[in-house]
């Protein structure tokens, strides 16, 4: 009998584990030297241009294959105090022969000094032909050190990915 609650108390645990990691951009916290250092907020998305915008615009053939293309990485403000929340904005463009939803995933990675701070990662599983702007929130600690940090954004599929790399200030 007890075997029967451990077994479905470590299914519930995992699914819960499960749900969470599930959720894109969900606020997170990254130890770094025995401090949490870095909160992601939640992911925000929203189509820029629809399949047949994006063809027009980028001269598009289907023959030539995927395209898959980070348009733009930003950073609001770019010079920070400690403890303000920064934007991150990422814009990219997706473009397949076929007019189906394939997986997406945006990873954004802060480093100062050349140490890796934070990692976020969302997932989005369908994503449909087009050009899409994609945005989060990063709160820096109140202890931020200050000096130049940089940012890598990566965005991929399982047919290629395109990867832009930004520095923002902490005064």
């Amino acid at each position: 009998m007890l075997t029967k609650y451990k077994t479905g108390w470590i299914i519930g645990l995992m699914l819960i584990i499960l749900a969470v990691w599930s959720v894109p951009g969900l606020a997170l916290e990254f130890p770094l030297n025995g401090k949490n250092w870095a909160l992601w907020g939640s992911t925000r998305e929203n189509l820029r241009l629809n399949r047949e915008e994006a063809i027009s615009k980028e001269n598009y053939c289907p023959t030539g294959g995927c395209v898959i293309r980070l348009d733009k990485v930003s950073v609001q403000p770019l010079r920070a105090r400690p403890g303000d929340t920064l934007l991150l904005q990422t814009s990219y463009t997706l473009l397949t022969p076929e007019k189906v939803g394939i997986p997406v995933t945006v990873t954004r990675q802060i480093f100062f000094q050349g140490r890796p701070l934070g990692t976020t990662k969302s997932m989005d599983s369908s994503i449909h032909n087009g050009a899409y702007d994609q945005e989060v929130n990063f709160k820096l600690p109140a202890d931020a050190k200050p000096g130049v940090y940089t940012l890598v954004t990566v965005v991929s599929t399982a047919y290629g990915q395109d990867q832009r790399t930004i520095e923002f200030r902490v005064e």
